[in-house]
């Protein structure tokens, strides 16, 4: 039975390398890598979601101190909560499920290649799967600016985590998924370009603020101004979660560019590897697995950056 599975497999364009148990451990190798950098470039996703919110709630208490200090205000809450004006809490549950239903499909991916007997995610897995695709068929997606195709499309990826039996190889799932895999990848992308200049823009309105203020310290305490100055600044770069990533003589808020960027181009690269997997082609699939790994490895080496 066990070279009757083999070979049907082997027909069913799995493998595409002589010998059936050396092509099946590569595929299964790429796919688990595949599925490990889908994971790492969530990670990074989520870790530049939480900097932009840093960044906003930064910038509304330098503000808020500015103009306390002005007399324009008595409002000052040195230790309260801050309210996300840029990513508020259901803001950021809806790209969290854009994210889970991406790595949902990749763990799926690998129980297709890994598991005879069983193609159903782990208890864990189906749970989370279960509460997105409950989360995207409530219109939990599209109950802000994300389109109902990419509902549409987190449902799709999340139905086939669930599903125990709907595809028998990971190159039709692949091939199926792809257009779904695509809407919300780009959907990712689209969001990672809006954030950046919205974080831009907060740190930048905040610099005309601290040099008025170094300029009075300057008229009051004179040479002991030099002091206030040097606050002025590590108070500008500490507003800034992406300032280490800021290229030489950039504007403050830039370095935010860079970060999307990357992510940006680790979210593609899923795209491409998922891609590479429905051509059933080993060879092309290991080159676009390790793009896949080097560019969510790029994005990654933002998280200590990031994670303040």
């Amino acid at each position: 039975m066990g070279h009757v599975r083999c070979a049907v497999r082997c027909a069913l364009g799995l493998l595409a390398l002589s010998g059936c148990s050396h092509g099946l451990s590569q595929l299964r190798d790429s796919v688990s890598r595949f599925d490990e950098g889908a994971h790492a470039v969530a990670g990074a996703e989520t870790n530049f979601l939480l900097a932009v919110r840093t960044a906003d709630c930064e910038s509304q208490f330098y503000h808020q101190a500015y103009d306390f200090a002005l007399g324009t205000t008595d409002a000052l809450d040195l230790g309260g909560p801050c309210v996300p004006a840029i990513l508020d809490d259901r803001q950021l549950e809806i790209r969290r499920a854009l994210m889970d239903a991406i790595t949902l499909y990749a763990d799926k991916l690998q129980t297709l290649v890994t598991r005879d007997d069983d193609q159903q995610l782990d208890a864990n897995g189906r749970a989370l799967a279960g509460r997105v695709n409950a989360f995207a068929r409530g219109h939990g997606v599209t109950k802000l600016s994300v389109a109902s195709e990419v509902e549409a499309a987190v449902i799709e990826l999340t139905d086939l985590a669930l599903d125990a039996v709907r595809f028998e190889s990971a190159k039709r799932a692949a091939a199926s998924m792809a257009r779904p895999l695509g809407e919300v990848v780009h959907e990712l992308e689209r969001e990672n370009s809006s954030f950046a200049p919205a974080i831009a823009a907060k740190v930048e309105g905040l610099e005309p603020q601290l040099h008025l203020a170094a300029v009075a310290a300057r008229q009051h305490r004179g040479a002991a101004s030099f002091l206030d100055v040097i606050e002025a600044r590590r108070i500008l770069l500490a507003a800034d979660p992406f300032g280490a990533t800021r290229p030489p003589g950039a504007a403050p808020g830039s370095g935010s560019d860079d970060v999307a960027g990357r992510l940006d181009a680790a979210l593609e690269a899923v795209v491409q590897a998922n891609a590479a997997l429905a051509q059933a082609g080993t060879g092309g699939l290991l080159a676009a697995v390790n793009d896949l790994i080097a560019k969510a490895q790029s994005a990654q080496s933002l998280q200590a950056t990031l994670a303040r």
